[in-house]
């Protein structure tokens, strides 16, 4: 037992010296002939499909055509595929009088005696394993096929492991060829000196690192960006603008690798940026062009009406003239505001008390709601929360949300604002007795131009850019804002600001 064990041991460390699956299948055949004096043999694999992968026969001498019709009839009439159905090994003792054995034309080697075992993983046969005397039948004995079923169990293993190994390899290799050919840039450091780990060509040429000089070195002396630095440094989270020494504009993440280091990904949006500035200035340009016809149609309109008395029909075609220049009016305004609002970097700020902005709006507009006999309500959970930023903009984000919600609920309905505080967030709600929004538009709501109404509320005026700058004002301070609503139910919007104080 002693020198079995020495034996299988002995077998299993020649078999992993080399994890390629050629070399290994003809180790696996070299050393199981040798260890069972055999004088030849051959193993066949098969994949998970059961189909044959790959496999070395006793002669090497065919050409692809002729090696895998004999493998294809030794599988299908031969011993080996008896022992693949069968599950176990076994032994021929003679060649000639057993039916299991065949022998085909042209055959270049003789086998008298033969032993057969399947390489079997976790109950699943990975492949076959035969070998062969030429010239003694009766050669091999139970003991010999409980070693060549023990071989075969290290060669399971060793094989198990050499397909894991390629397809880490092979994984690697395509993980590799992807990242190296990213447009993207990516850097990798570690954490305590900032060490670059990994960077790929983009991450090179972004951030003007010698090819291959920057291994193991810290980040400050291959590369000149110091506001990356500082990015990776303070463990900025969330996407980051910065400004290459070339004129780019790239986007930035930082990822934190437990136990790595930073992953900093490089997203090159220069040629958004030149289309976002070239939309701004188109919509700048439209509007501003647009404006003037408008106010020279609006005033003709009130110079007809001036020069003398009109009919009803030529009342009700100015009157529907005036309502388009103004609803034209509020788009070009409303549009202005938003690219405003988009490509706006600083604005005043200063600390904000929330309740003051909801007994303002409930002030503006509790007339409004009366003579449309809606009953506005506000409540105060909250009254000390304070958040930071600019006064105008969010006193406009909550104006909006409350005119919205009169304009769509109908007489004797309510709206109500509530100011409450959840952990370091303060949250505005406006919550109405409306027309709701149907499950399909909930999602679009804040789209630009989007207006969520059913044709009997066309009546409704409105440019669809009003929920569009609430969201813009309140993720520009740090907030959020979702909706609630069910169709004929009425609709809650929620501003969430982080309170700054809150005494």
């Amino acid at each position: 037992m002693q020198e079995l064990l020495q034996l299988l041991n002995k077998i299993s460390d020649e078999l992993n010296t080399d994890l390629n699956l050629k070399r290994m299948l003809q180790r696996i055949t070299s050393l199981t002939v040798t260890h069972l004096n055999a004088t030849g043999g051959s193993v066949i694999l098969f994949d998970e499909k059961h189909c044959v992968s790959d496999y070395i026969l006793q002669h090497n001498n065919l050409d692809e055509t002729e090696a895998e019709a004999i493998v294809g009839r030794v599988l299908s009439e031969g011993f080996a595929g008896w022992v693949m159905r069968h599950g176990k090994g076994d032994i021929i003792v003679d060649t000639i009088t057993d039916e299991r054995w065949i022998t085909y034309s042209n055959q270049p080697y003789q086998a008298r005696s033969v032993m057969a075992a399947p390489i079997r993983r976790h109950d699943k046969i990975l492949g076959i394993i035969t070998i062969n005397h030429a010239t003694k039948p009766d050669f091999f004995h139970s003991n010999d096929l409980s070693l060549l079923n023990a071989i075969a169990g290290q060669a399971a293993i060793a094989l198990e492991n050499a397909r894991l190994f390629r397809q880490q390899e092979q994984e690697r290799a395509m993980l590799s060829a992807i990242i190296n050919s990213s447009q993207d840039a990516i850097i990798v450091t570690d954490h305590r000196q900032q060490r670059v780990l990994f960077a790929n060509p983009a991450a090179e040429s972004a951030l003007g690192m010698e090819p291959g000089a920057w291994q193991n070195r810290p980040l400050a002396e291959v590369s000149s960006v110091p506001k990356l630095i500082e990015q990776i440094s303070n463990a900025a989270t969330g996407d980051k603008g910065l400004e290459l020494p070339d004129g780019r504009s790239m986007l930035t993440s930082v990822v934190e690798i437990p136990d790595v280091g930073t992953l900093t990904l490089l997203h090159d949006i220069s040629a958004l940026k030149t289309l976002d500035k070239m939309k701004s200035e188109f919509i700048t340009t439209f509007t501003h062009d647009l404006s003037a016809p408008l106010a020279a149609i609006k005033g003709h309109v009130e110079l007809v009406k001036m020069d003398g008395s009109l009919n009803a029909r030529q009342q009700e075609d100015l009157d529907t003239i005036s309502k388009a220049v103004n609803q034209m009016h509020r788009l070009i305004t409303d549009l202005l505001e938003l690219t405003r609002l988009e490509s706006l970097k600083d604005f005043f700020t200063c600390d904000i008390s929330l309740e003051e902005m909801v007994k303002n709006a409930y002030r503006t507009f509790k007339p409004i709601a009366s003579a449309k006999n809606i009953d506005l309500q506000y409540e105060l959970a909250a009254p000390n929360a304070v958040t930071h930023g600019n006064p105008t903009l969010i006193s406009r984000a909550i104006d909006n949300l409350v005119e919205n919600a009169i304009k769509y609920t109908e007489p004797a309905g309510m709206v109500s604002l509530s100011l409450h505080q959840n952990g370091d967030e303060a949250t505005v709600s406006v919550r109405d007795t409306g027309i709701g929004i149907d499950a399909a538009s909930i999602p679009l709501v804040f789209e630009k131009f989007y207006r969520a109404h059913t044709p009997d509320q066309d009546e409704v005026p409105g440019s669809g850019l009003g929920l569009s700058i609430v969201k813009t004002i309140v993720e520009r301070h740090g907030g959020k804002i979702w909706v609630d609503s069910r169709e004929h139910e009425g609709t809650t919007f929620t501003i969430a600001l982080p309170i700054v104080n809150n005494n």
